[in-house]
């Protein structure tokens, strides 16, 4: 199947889990897989964010670009959804993950539509808009206090959700970070 053959939700999900890698396209235009190598410290200075389109291309992304990839379809296809960018503000230097995911709406529901967090892999329904942003929020804080050491129980308190319109293609990550971070709208 290829991309223009996707029909539903389920079939992109399926394709986007059959053909898309966790990682990033770097400047240079090497593509990084292994988030636990040394070359992987290169991100900040070599991570570009794609466009959906060179998502397909490069059939690499992180969440960042995935999303892309995901707006992409659910544009193209004229359901009504929403791009959503989550991080813990905490005011200090830190390595604490963000995460990126799209929420679209059928039937009066809302669902997350997850590939990057593969723990999380799957179309998750809500009843609401805001029921589907907490329940990845707590999603968000479970990973980050099993997996990062300088996660504190105050740093809970912290994470917060923007929506954002697409981006540019091809930002870095300070760019596409005050892209992200750059609405008034913050959920």
């Amino acid at each position: 199947m290829t991309f223009n053959d996707i029909k539903t939700p389920n079939e992109l999900l399926e394709f986007m889990k059959n053909n898309i890698k966790y990682g990033f396209l770097g400047k240079n235009g090497k593509k990084y897989y292994d988030q636990y190598s040394e070359e992987w410290n290169d991100w900040n200075n070599e991570c570009i964010v794609q466009s959906g389109e060179g998502v397909l291309n490069s059939n690499v992304g992180t969440c960042w670009d995935q999303v892309e990839l995901e707006r992409l379809w659910f544009e193209k296809n004229n359901y009504n959804f929403k791009t959503i960018f989550m991080w813990f503000e905490v005011g200090r230097e830190c390595n604490l993950p963000t995460h990126t995911f799209l929420l679209f709406e059928q039937n009066n529901k809302w669902y997350w539509f997850e590939n990057s967090f593969e723990m999380y892999r799957g179309i998750h329904e809500y009843n609401s808009l805001e029921e589907a942003i907490e329940d990845v929020k707590s999603k968000q804080i479970e990973f980050t206090s099993k997996n990062y050491k300088d996660f504190s129980e105050e740093d809970k308190q912290t994470l917060v959700s923007y929506e954002y319109t697409k981006p540019t293609p091809n930002l870095g990550v300070d760019d596409y970070l005050a892209f992200v971070t750059g609405n008034n709208y913050m959920l």
